[in-house]
């Protein structure tokens, strides 16, 4: 059974449960922990993560992503480009269309959320 150490009246050991308490505490001031939090909130948005899966898959073109999202244009390209401006996609131009794939690390991220998606 765990050992509760709460507030211990102990200067001893309150110092180095303080100390303790420190790095954790240490722990969110990360710059990767901010990372995280940001690549979170972004894909909170149901149709910024639609499109994380959908490029999973393959590569697309904006009409394409327009079509299986059944989003308006301008939706779907002003998530695409939240999602570019985080490094989570990038894109590259065929003739007269665009087409966005994964950045690269967005396919660690996005195969998390797939099994995230199997174990529900």
């Amino acid at each position: 059974m765990l050992k509760v150490r709460c507030c211990p009246a102990d200067c001893a050991i309150k110092s180095n449960w303080e100390e303790e308490l420190q790095i954790e505490e240490g722990l969110f001031k990360t710059k990767k922990f901010l990372e995280v939090t940001n690549i979170l909130k972004i894909l909170g948005n149901p149709s910024r993560l639609k499109i994380m899966m959908l490029l999973s898959k393959r590569d697309h073109c904006v009409c394409e992503l327009i079509y299986v999202l059944n989003e308006r244009q301008n939706l779907v390209s002003y998530n695409l480009g939240i999602l570019k401006k985080y490094g989570l996609v990038e894109f590259y131009n065929r003739s007269r269309h665009k087409y966005y794939r994964l950045g690269d690390n967005a396919a660690n991220i996005a195969g998390m959320v797939k099994e995230l998606m199997e174990c529900g």
